[in-house]
């Protein structure tokens, strides 16, 4: 009787994050910053340290950037060709670290914080030595949700070419398009939002190898589509964030988890492990309360708002990280990511440790 090899599936072989080297606490970017940009907003001091925030990191220093003038568009875009390639290249290096960069095929990247052609990720593929022939795909504009059509494009190229490693990479430099325009709804965003880049290698493994990547479910809500957006103004991006989106999320999320479990057969009991996209303490404690789950639960997405802030597309893989650094899940545990943007849509992906 012939044994049958094991089942292979796309499979987290590394993942690895870089920062910024400017990190302030929220009291200093309050102080230096905040505090001037929104003198005449009542409770900005509130909403700031409401944030859950604690401390960011930041691609370029707010306090001296916006102090006589607001940068224009393409000099943020300059800023980020420049940090940008330099610390996602950082990140995409030290998840590579020993594996064999002649076996990478792919290399999919996201970021909604600047655009350049040709991208920093064909610099970085150039500056690796990743093979000429390498394919990649670049992710833009499409919010905090983007990490996630990343892993799926990881996933795809791995069921297709499965001894092929894929590199997929979030990386997001918020702080170069922040704005000094007195909003209450900018204070919210500037007092969230923070720079990272974090990397995950996915190759075809069987179970043990690492975590594996089982299924993912998108939700469009089209009804919502005005609650979140992502706008290019002549003096830069512009965010906008209802503050009803937790409440529109608690009210979707049963349902979008039978979509995503059922078919594999499991339950929300099954899920041990819940990997949510820290927009803000709201949406995490909304969520909570729809799921009964309590804070520590959801300790790695409360860990990630308070060490880096909310860091875009970049905050789920850096949620996935922390996890994996800290909780150590063990084998066949199960796990949800989960992420949220511009739509408004709500990605959704199984794990299975």
């Amino acid at each position: 009787m012939t044994r049958q090899a094991p089942a292979r599936r796309a499979t987290l072989l590394s993942i690895a994050s870089a920062v910024p080297p400017l990190s302030l606490t929220q009291e200093e970017m309050y102080e230096g910053a905040l505090k001037h940009w929104y003198k005449d907003i009542p409770r900005a001091e509130r909403i700031v340290f409401n944030t859950g925030v604690r401390r960011r990191h930041f691609t370029w220093d707010p306090r001296v950037e916006f102090k006589d003038r607001a940068p224009g568009l393409g000099d943020r875009v300059r800023v980020y060709e420049r940090e940008g390639l330099r610390i996602t290249q950082q990140s995409v290096e030290k998840a590579l670290g020993g594996l064999e960069r002649s076996r990478v095929g792919a290399f999919a990247m996201t970021t909604n914080s600047g655009y350049s052609g040709p991208g920093v990720d064909l610099y970085i593929a150039k500056n690796l030595g990743l093979a000429s022939s390498v394919r990649r795909t670049f992710v833009g504009h499409m919010g905090c949700f983007a990490a996630f059509p990343v892993l799926r494009t990881a996933m795809d190229s791995v069921a297709a070419r499965p001894d092929e490693l894929v590199i997929a990479n979030a990386s997001e430099y918020s702080s170069l398009q922040f704005h000094t325009t007195p909003d209450p709804e900018q204070v919210v965003i500037h007092g969230l939002f923070g720079d990272a880049s974090c990397t995950v290698i996915v190759g075809s493994a069987p179970d043990g190898e690492g975590a594996q990547f089982l299924r993912s479910h998108t939700e469009q809500l089209y009804d919502t589509n005005e609650l979140m957006a992502w706008n290019i103004h002549n003096d830069g991006f512009r965010m906008t964030l209802s503050p009803y989106v937790p409440f529109v999320l608690a009210e979707h999320v049963d349902r979008i988890l039978e979509q995503l479990l059922g078919p594999e057969g499991l339950t929300q009991k099954d899920i041990t492990r819940w990997l949510i996209h820290p927009g803000g303490p709201k949406i995490l404690e909304g969520l909570a309360r729809q799921l009964k789950l309590d804070k520590s639960s959801m300790r790695a997405s409360w860990h990630v708002l308070g060490e880096y802030g909310n860091c875009g597309a970049t905050t789920a893989l850096l949620v996935l990280e922390e996890a994996l650094k800290t909780d150590k899940p063990q084998r066949g545990e199960y796990g949800v990511m989960m992420g949220f943007g511009p739509g408004l849509t709500v990605e959704s992906m199984l794990v299975r440790f």
